[in-house]
């Protein structure tokens, strides 16, 4: 079961991946094509709005069509989530281990950045 698991987070990480360096070399494309036109700053700038403004128009759509929900029922909602989320972590006991591993690895590594070596 582990090795499953494992399996399919590698191929997640891999595509991941590659959704992020395809997309990045598509904007390279397009701002070393606009170049010799508009020069490297515009160029860059203009691939860079080709790239945020069709999701930010899409996340406005969806929010200013979605209808307003009471604040009751949000924090009720939300609360149930975290509820499942902790039930859910409690009963897989190696999990709570490994995040409490992690979260003070990143703790040590972020409070000794600065600190010289003796």
């Amino acid at each position: 079961m582990f090795a499953r698991l494992s399996a399919k987070a590698i191929l997640l990480a891999a595509g991941i991946a590659l959704v992020f360096f395809g997309v990045g070399l598509i904007g390279l494309g397009i701002a070393a094509s606009l170049e010799p036109f508009v020069g490297v700053p515009w160029a860059d700038a203009i691939a860079g709005t080709l790239f945020l403004l069709p999701p930010l128009i899409w996340a406005m759509a969806i929010v200013s069509t979605r209808p307003a929900r009471s604040a009751a029922s949000a924090s009720s909602g939300s609360r149930q989530i975290m509820t499942a989320i902790f039930a859910a972590l409690a009963k897989e006991t190696p999990w709570i281990a490994v995040v409490g591993a992690g979260l003070a690895g990143a703790a040590d590594l972020f409070l000794n950045r600065n600190k010289p070596e003796k």
